[in-house]
């Protein structure tokens, strides 16, 4: 089971939809992306899916971290740049557990790819978001279109019976 880390301010400007949003809205390109890459942030696919943010201009003396219903959102401290903090820790991480990195920016990829850590590009990745996402429905149509069986007829003749007398006795 590996991580993910993806650098989000490099994936919406490679997005082709919120990559438009970025001038008028970046609160709601962030959004758009934390609930595209969300179907991976399920065992079947990543342990942990942390999304990280520059905070550059505005951040504070520590990093803050956002729990997003199984993903994180990671918004770095002030003056420190996404690509700094994901190299920071790959560094840390590639020794315990195997890191993917998703990025669209290949002087990092091939730095973090140094570090031992699998590198993505933004494409690829929400291909694999789009992936989970329709797994993840047929999974929900199948379980919505089994049909629901009353206990009556789960279990023996017999046992309906024994039942039947305890609940009158």
């Amino acid at each position: 089971m590996s991580t993910l880390l993806v650098d989000g301010y490099n994936l919406i400007h490679s997005h082709p939809v919120l990559s438009r949003l970025v001038r008028s809205d970046m609160e709601s390109a962030r959004e758009g992306l934390l609930r595209e890459l969300l179907p991976l942030a399920s065992p079947a696919y990543f342990r942990a899916v942390l999304v990280v943010f520059d905070a550059a201009g505005w951040g504070g003396a520590e990093p803050v971290l956002e729990d997003r219903g199984g993903l994180v959102a990671i918004f770095t401290k002030k003056r420190q740049s996404a690509d700094s903090f994901i190299e920071a820790v790959v560094r840390v991480m590639v020794s315990r557990e195997e890191v993917l990195v998703a990025t669209s920016d290949r002087a990092l990829r091939r730095m973090v790819e140094g570090y031992g850590a699998g590198g993505v590009d933004g494409e690829a990745l929400l291909e694999m978001a789009r992936e989970a996402r329709k797994e993840t429905r047929l999974e929900m149509e199948k379980l919505a279109g089994k049909r629901k069986v009353p206990l009556e007829e789960r279990v023996s003749p017999e046992v309906r019976r024994l039942l039947d007398r305890m609940r009158y006795m």
